[in-house]
């Protein structure tokens, strides 16, 4: 098996940040492209996990395939459209306990099924992700699957023990797969860090909430207003009149 944990440096953050700025400036339907072409990969590899990607792709077209129209009352168009907020760390904790770790075996772990709901939201939403996991079957499915459909360095894979440098560098998001235990101790971690608050979304393996919510990738997301003004005198003169009959 190939070796598939790096180690984690300032650089993972930097390459994690270059590739998140390409990556996020592309259209959506490119992103859905190389993410369904990378779905088809792993469905070859693992059809579990590539079922939960499928599904997190497919929720995603409706809030972040097509922009929003919003009033333009002085002629003026405005469109609400989504963004990736930055670097994802992706954060799964290790267990105790012995699960077979096998796509055809009913009982496969939670957390990795967590843990590919939320790397694909992230990844469709236009983040990029550092995911900080010990599952070596796991990893290598992953890296296996990616291949070269993504650009580089937008999906590494470091350590688990690597997640307290992780979380206290340059990211945007993180994205946490643990019991409660551990959840408390990672959301010390956050609030312990210099700077902007860093938003935090968890599932705890023995009781699912975010993951399979239809509306995940709005967590992973931030929006914005794109205004153009279509009039050569910048919109609906009347509306801006002011003073008339004085």
């Amino acid at each position: 098996m190939m070796q598939t944990i790096t180690r984690f440096s300032e650089v993972t953050v930097f390459d994690a940040q270059t590739a998140w700025q390409q990556w996020n400036l592309t259209e959506y339907s490119f992103k859905s492209e190389c993410l369904l072409s990378v779905f088809n990969s792993l469905n070859k590899i693992d059809a579990t996990l590539s079922n939960i990607m499928n599904l997190k792709i497919q929720h995603a077209q409706s809030y972040l395939a097509q922009p929003q129209i919003m009033p333009g009352p002085t002629g003026e168009t405005n469109e609400l459209y989504c963004a990736g907020r930055g670097v994802c760390a992706l954060v799964v904790a290790p267990t105790t306990e012995n699960v077979e770790q096998d796509s055809t075996d009913e009982r496969l772990d939670e957390r990795l099924k967590i843990a590919m709901s939320f790397m694909t939201a992230a990844l469709i939403g236009g983040n990029s992700v550092v995911m900080c996991c010990d599952d070596e079957s796991f990893n290598h499915n992953i890296q296996q699957a990616i291949g070269t459909t993504l650009p580089a360095h937008l999906v590494q894979i470091v350590a688990y023990d690597a997640h307290a440098k992780l979380i206290n560098s340059e990211i945007a998001i993180a994205a946490l797969v643990a019991k409660p235990d551990i959840q408390i101790k990672i959301n010390r971690l956050l609030s312990r860090r210099d700077g902007a608050i860093v938003p935090l979304v968890t599932d705890d393996p023995d009781a699912v909430v975010s993951a399979f919510d239809p509306a995940l990738v709005l967590r992973f997301i931030t929006e914005r207003t794109r205004t153009i003004n279509i009039t050569a005198v910048g919109g609906n003169a009347t509306l801006l009149e002011l003073g008339s009959g004085h």
